[in-house]
């Protein structure tokens, strides 16, 4: 697969990502690398994150004193990446067929990134991929949402969003059971730029406090008829793809592309998996017997 064919799809809303997704998923996605992964390799390694968007995780992790090296297929993304962590390096590739050499202690991917990959022999390639970026007893953590958390919570209906003066955003999603084939689309609404008629000091006020975690549930409520209550505002939707995994078809890839010691864990660290949690993995590249 050639340069120009990699996982580029990010680069029209990585301005939006930038400023709200980013931060905040780099900090819930904090806890389970603090949890599963740093506990188990030394300070000052190499570290690797595979889908590294914005690269404020990258920059959460070098402040910790990690030598960390994102990769990601948006250019858009890496622009704010290379800003948000000056001092980490970034590599413009695809998961599917980068090559890198075996310097790295430790590999991770979070957000459900690898959901993007849409068919079980791609998801080895990165498997593959990763392996051999792996030092030998190297580790590789990665989170995954799967068939039975999807359809429970995959509806369709607005899972998240945000309303702000001049623009709001919302992510719907929702998940078919019958081939394990989903989406979640990013529905973007924005303020004209010439605008006449500005915002009235109540509806900003009204605005400011339905971004509130207490008051979640009406925020989604009036994202799901904001283009009614803001009828100038432009609105326009980007459809992602995903694909839900079976733990067991996750496993035997996993095997396959030469890990071992293959472990389970929800994001708080519990090895019950239900419908509830998304699934991390993490796995080992053992040590080869000389």
């Amino acid at each position: 697969m050639s340069k120009e064919n990699r996982y580029q799809e990010y680069d029209t809303w990585a301005w939006l990502y930038n400023q709200t997704m980013g931060p905040e998923y780099s900090k819930s996605q904090l806890q389970p690398i603090e949890t599963l992964l740093l506990p188990k390799i030394a300070k000052n390694t190499k570290v690797l994150d595979v889908c590294c968007g914005t690269g404020h995780l990258v920059q959460l992790l070098s402040e910790k004193g990690y030598q960390m090296t994102g990769l990601d297929g948006s250019e858009a993304m890496l622009t704010y990446a290379s800003k948000n962590a000056p001092q980490a390096q970034f590599i413009l590739d695809d998961a599917r067929t980068f090559e890198l050499p075996p310097i790295f202690d430790a590999v991770f991917s979070t957000s459900a990134s690898l959901n993007h990959i849409m068919s079980i022999d791609e998801l080895k390639q990165v498997f593959e991929r990763v392996y051999a970026a792996l030092k030998e007893n190297g580790l590789f953590l990665f989170d995954l949402n799967h068939p039975n958390q999807m359809t429970k919570w995959w509806t369709g209906g607005i899972a998240e969003g945000e309303i702000t003066s001049n623009y709001a955003w919302a992510i719907a999603s929702r998940y078919y059971p019958q081939d394990n084939t989903g989406y979640f689309k990013v529905i973007l609404f924005q303020a004209p730029t010439n605008q006449t008629n500005p915002l009235k000091l109540p509806k900003l006020l009204l605005y400011k406090l339905l971004n509130l975690r207490i008051l979640t549930r009406l925020r989604l409520k009036v994202l799901a008829r904001f283009s009614q209550w803001e009828k100038n505002w432009q609105s326009s939707e980007i459809t992602y793809h995903v694909k839900g995994y079976p733990h067991a078809e996750v496993e035997s890839a996993l095997i396959a592309a030469g890990f071992s010691d293959i472990e389970l864990r929800t994001l708080e660290g519990d090895n019950t998996i239900d419908e509830n949690h998304s699934v991390y993995f993490i796995c080992h590249k053992a040590k080869k017997c000389h």
